[in-house]
């Protein structure tokens, strides 16, 4: 894969927050139970490990820590009736867990499924003994935990499949999740794969339901076998709010010109109708790298019967780079924010033909031509907050989506892609080539794009998050010493830049490269992008060791050793960024078992040494450094 088409590939921000994806830190930090210097990784309070950082303190806590292992259900998921039986409008539990004084604000079920509700669900199923909790509740769930919700669980399934962490050890099988669908239905995941079902609407025809179902359901085209389901506890903290977390659908979109007016001071809400004619359906709270708010394109900008892929064209859209496995890059690519960049990697990976990211990107629709296919978790949004007032098989009320298959722009397999169902909103891949359903009802693929919208014109400092070039104080109040073309991967997210951390104070110490010498080769790489994932690698290896050098301050804690490409990066605007010593530093390469990458810094003005390598045994120095903005 080319370097063009790596800075194409970006990572994910789940939902605004700080979820951590990329290689686990190989922390065996305990965290406090009141959340203090905790972070993704560490081991938590109930001994779990940590895997979801909301970013902040939320109604139902701010981390997410889930036990090592999975569990056989050794039953079914509940019965019918109890609490899944009542109106939830009028039930006294859910006026208590769903809702302000006694209002339901929002359609449970929809509500149930989201990050925050695990632990409110598994108290609604406590209501029913022969539930899956309710059994439990003493082994799998032991020490307070509970069973996750759908997406709770799928942000655990993320971190297993991208942080590379081996104190996870799960079952590929299908997991139960807290989140019922209907009175009958009840979400899992395959941790097979990954993808989330009820198997509900004609999925598994004329099934009635399936919370009494002991094994998974065997899925035309899949080659996934029925097997029992499991479940993995999971538990938040700090403590619980008895307020439930806040999760409201849009009604009907409202004009607010703050929003539809765009330009340097848009302000928008969730169900506005955004400067191109759309729905506003997500605001990420502040400016990310890609930008604020999701607007999703009107319904006559709409693309119908396209494929995702042309018919006869096999390129392949992710290969193995930068630490990456083909395979963790397409988890990576499921996650709000990458919409836009799996958009263009497609495009220039596939080339011409009429396919779904080829259409998006040529369409002018409200006067602007930077829309762009949106990723899985982006359509999910858009699903859950615009798609809720369906009456039968008719189109949407609000935004005007049809009951039937719409592409995703994250791929599966390189020969299927993920879709979304909009009758109920399961997610699936589907072959990359359908236009529609071969099997009756017959409905055409669509294609519903979406764009991205900054809040401001205001010119910011490099280390603010603005512009950067070579020698800027970057936001980790090191020095800039390379800006990508346009971006790469590193630490699981889209970047553009590099820094250096600034010299220690009291000076630099040497160090040995690891602090074992057993000739075990780590699997690293040496491109620029790679820093990131061969650190973890090295943390796994030597836990504890790195912690003092890679702890380096400045508000920041991504910190990593360079690869030998970022190394020589640095080695060749080492001028422009000054305060380095005289000797050799290490890189983060591997170049066998027993050898490692580095390069001599001479005095200034002298780079006549330039690339070396040395015994793992051997005492370089080590200068870490960080990949921000975009």
């Amino acid at each position: 894969m080319n370097r063009r088409l790596v800075s194409l590939l970006v990572s994910v921000v789940m939902c605004g927050s700080l979820v951590a994806f990329g290689p686990a830190p190989a922390s065996a930090a305990t965290c406090a139970a009141d959340g203090a210097n905790c972070k993704v990784g560490d081991v938590g309070p109930g001994g779990g490990i940590v895997f979801y950082d909301a970013g902040s303190q939320q109604n139902e806590g701010r981390f997410l820590e889930a036990k090592t292992t999975s569990a056989l259900a050794g039953g079914i998921w509940g019965s019918e009736g109890r609490f899944l039986n009542m109106p939830l409008s009028t039930s006294m539990m859910a006026n208590n867990f769903f809702g302000s004084s006694g209002t339901i604000f929002i359609p449970a079920w929809i509500a149930m499924k989201q990050i925050g509700y695990g632990y409110r669900n598994s108290l609604l199923m406590s209501l029913d003994p022969s539930s899956v909790y309710s059994r439990l509740k003493n082994t799998a769930f032991s020490g307070g935990f509970f069973l996750p919700s759908k997406n709770e669980l799928d942000a655990l399934y993320n971190y297993w499949k991208t942080s590379g962490d081996k104190r996870l050890d799960y079952a590929d099988a299908p997991m139960w999740t807290s989140s019922p669908a209907s009175a009958t239905f009840a979400w899992y995941q395959l941790f097979q794969d990954g993808t989330q079902f009820t198997d509900a609407n004609g999925i598994i025809r004329k099934l009635a339901g399936n919370i009494a179902d002991t094994s998974s359901r065997e899925h035309v085209g899949s080659g996934f076998k029925s097997k029992p389901f499991y479940v993995i506890g999971v538990s938040a903290f700090p403590k619980y709010s008895s307020k439930a977390p806040t999760w409201q659908v849009v009604s009907e979109a409202k004009a607010n010109p703050s929003c539809s007016a765009g330009g340097a001071n848009t302000v928008c809400k969730v169900g506005d109708i955004g400067p191109s004619g759309g729905i506003v359906f997500y605001d990420a709270g502040k400016d990310e790298y890609w930008g604020r708010y999701l607007e999703i394109a009107p319904k006559e900008c709409e693309g119908v019967k396209i494929p995702w892929r042309p018919a006869g064209n096999t390129k392949t859209v992710y290969t193995n780079i930068g630490g990456y496995s083909a395979a963790e890059l397409r988890v990576l690519a499921k996650g709000v924010g990458m919409g836009q960049f799996n958009t263009r990697a497609i495009n220039v990976q596939l080339g011409a033909g009429t396919y779904a990211a080829k259409y998006v990107d040529d369409l002018i629709c409200g006067g602007v031509d930077d829309w762009f296919l949106p990723s899985k978790d982006e359509l999910d949004l858009a699903y859950n907050l615009l798609a809720q007032n369906r009456v039968g098989g008719q189109d949407t009320p609000i935004g005007g989506f049809n009951k039937g298959y719409y592409w995703t722009s994250t791929d599966y397999n390189n020969t299927t892609a993920w879709a979304q169902y909009f009758m109920d909103g399961q997610q699936f891949d589907r072959v990359q080539t359908l236009s529609g359903n071969k099997l009756p009802p017959a409905n055409p693929f669509r294609v519903r794009p979406i764009r991205a919208i900054k809040t401001n014109n205001v010119v910011l400092a490099c280390a603010q998050g603005g512009v950067c070039k070579i020698g800027d104080v970057g936001p980790g109040g090191g020095k800039v010493f390379y800006v990508a073309p346009n971006s790469f991967m590193a630490n699981g997210k889209g970047v553009r830049y590099l820094e250096v951390a600034p010299e220690p104070i009291g000076g630099e110490k040497k160090t040995t490269w690891t602090c074992l010498f057993n000739d075990e080769s780590i699997p690293t790489s040496a491109s620029i992008g790679s820093g990131a994932g061969n650190t973890s690698l090295m943390q796994v290896r030597c836990p504890g060791f790195y912690d003092q050098i890679l702890n380096v301050g400045g508000g920041k804690t991504d910190w990593f050793i360079p690869s030998k490409d970022e190394l020589n990066e640095l080695f060749e605007h080492q001028e422009q960024v000054g305060g380095f010593s005289v000797g050799n530093y290490w890189s983060s390469s591997e170049k066998n078992d027993w050898l490692a990458w580095g390069y001599f810094f001479g005095k200034p003005g002298n780079k006549i040494f330039g690339v070396t390598n040395g015994n793992l045994k051997s005492a370089y120095y080590m200068r870490p450094v960080r990949a921000f903005g975009w």
